[in-house]
């Protein structure tokens, strides 16, 4: 297929917006957030559920993940419009598939002009003569296409340049499906090149068709390309992603499918099935994918962040849990230690903050209640990118008439290691109760068999006595600290873990205090 499409029927559109959004910033790290989102086409006789009545929802969507690669489907070009208006920080490509300007759908591509610089670009239609405008062929209903770019990503440029596809398959043409998905597989062989592709699109067929086994055929670590959804949810049985803007749906076909090449860790993977307000924001789910550039590497490393919350009130005294779930998607952890953690209290507006603060980050949450407060709960929290057992929970002694304090444990399987992550939170006014709280932490965790990663808000700087009373059998995950930091990650035993960096991350506005990342390599075990 001739490039010859890209200068003479790709454009790039931006617009700014005045709209806050929570664009402003790039991530931290190189981890590119991936969404397909089929946004249902705006000239829709959909009552209730027309384009005016939810585009705002889609909005809040596409916000609310925070994108870095975005590719949508059924897009008219006022869509595409309002869709640049309001989410700020957008270049996007794409041309409607009737005329290749601005005449019916758009399979656009829209991507973070503050990351990336596109390279080149162009779209091909899905017919025997691709680069024909509005062609079609085979048992195909109606004209379909496929738009790509080629990215680098000025955040890490040193990173291979990304291919980015965008499609939309034939809803009825079971010949045009199979046909479309040989061309769009022998175009990202022939055009790879060094390139890491993210493929995204709706593909009118599930992961039992021959569409779905050309794409991703056998999946290993030289495949072309993976699922990313079967990838990271090996056992999901039930993974549909239409719903017809009906609450009664709730099984059917995963037709909506983000794949990525062999070089991607994926990171995290879901279907966005909530509603805002009531409602759906169209008539499919959004699906997501959290990619990391794979680092050859055979050690097995432990991402874990240790953050008092504060009930997610920051020093601005706003209390904002997308804020702090930002914060986590940035930090890109294994497992998050939370403190300070409010459950359905009257000071946050009756929410689970676990359940939400889980749900914005894209991870599983764990909630372990304290103490009662304010007509509900408030106590501490784990999160992980996997789902996670209920755990159990360890009263510290604490003194009487003031909070209580206790010790979350989960268990959790790393590979084939079994571990516990233990999230605590000292007494903040008494440094003898603290000491005693570390005795018994040591008490009833000496003898495990398991491998221990313990984090929390000690209320001790290094050098106090709780501090060294848990060095008798912790060691801690910071070679370096702040004199007055009393936030840290410990690890025992030290034979099967070794701190690979450590650091608290800078974010002074969100709680009044610092989250600490802190990543661990699993060693191997020295036993026969």
């Amino acid at each position: 297929m001739s490039n010859v499409i890209v200068g003479l029927l790709g454009f790039v559109i931006v617009l700014f917006s005045s709209v806050p959004t929570a664009f402003a910033e790039a991530p931290s790290t190189d981890v590119i957030r991936v969404m397909s989102f089929n946004i249902r086409y705006g000239t829709a006789n959909d009552g209730a559920n027309s384009w005016k009545n939810r585009r705002d929802l889609v909005v809040e969507k596409i916000r609310e993940f925070e994108p870095d690669l975005l590719g949508t489907q059924e897009v008219l070009d006022f869509q595409r419009d309002y869709l640049l208006q309001n989410c700020a920080n957008y270049l996007s490509w794409g041309v409607g598939r009737d005329d290749g300007k601005n005449s019916g759908e758009m399979t656009a591509i829209f991507y973070r002009r503050d990351r990336f610089e596109q390279l080149e670009g162009g779209h091909f239609w899905l017919s025997l003569t691709p680069e024909m405008v509005g062609s079609k062929s085979w048992d195909s209903s109606l004209p379909r296409i496929c738009s790509w770019v080629r990215l680098r990503d000025k955040l890490h440029p040193n990173n291979p340049t990304i291919l980015f596809l965008n499609t939309h398959f034939d809803h009825r043409g079971s010949d045009a499906r199979r046909e479309s998905a040989s061309l769009i597989r022998k175009f990202v062989e022939k055009n790879r090149k060094e390139s890491q592709v993210v493929i995204t699109g709706d593909f009118n067929c599930g992961d039992s068709s021959e569409p779905y086994r050309q794409f991703f055929p056998e999946e290993s670590e030289n495949s072309l390309l993976i699922d990313t959804f079967r990838s990271f949810n090996p056992t999901e049985k039930n993974g549909y992603t239409f719903n017809g803007f009906r609450n009664s749906v709730n099984s059917g076909e995963r037709i909506d499918w983000i794949g990525c090449s062999s070089d991607w860790e994926v990171r995290l993977a879901h279907i966005d099935r909530t509603q805002t307000r009531g409602r759906f924001a169209s008539d499919h789910f959004p699906v997501t994918a959290v990619l990391r550039p794979k680092i050859p590497s055979s050690e097995q490393t432990i991402r874990i962040l240790c953050y008092n919350i504060h009930h997610a009130e920051g020093v601005d005294g706003k209390v904002d849990l997308y804020r702090i779930a930002r914060i986590i998607r940035n930090a890109d952890p294994d497992y998050v230690m939370l403190q300070e953690v409010d459950h359905r209290t009257r000071r946050t507006n009756g929410i689970d903050q676990t359940s939400e603060i889980a749900r914005l980050s894209g991870y599983h949450g764990r909630f372990a209640s304290a103490m009662e407060f304010q007509g509900g709960q408030y106590g501490q929290a784990i999160l992980s990118r996997q789902p996670i057992e209920t755990g159990r929970v360890l009263k510290l002694p604490s003194p009487e008439k003031q909070e209580p304090r206790i010790a979350f444990i989960i268990p959790v399987r790393v590979g084939n290691v079994d571990m516990e992550l233990i999230s605590t939170h000292f007494t903040h006014n008494d440094s003898q109760i603290r000491t005693e709280q570390a005795k018994k932490l040591n008490e009833y965790l000496r003898d495990s068999s398991r491998i221990q990663i313990l984090a929390g808000d000690f209320n001790a700087t290094v050098g106090s006595d709780p501090i060294r009373e848990l060095q008798k059998i912790w060691t801690l995950g910071h070679p370096s600290v702040g004199k007055n930091q009393i936030d840290f990650v410990w690890f025992r035993p030290s034979d099967r873990l070794q701190v690979k960096s450590a650091q608290q991350l800078p974010e002074p506005i969100a709680s009044d205090h610092l989250p600490v990342l802190c990543e661990l390599r699993l060693l191997p075990s020295m036993s026969k």
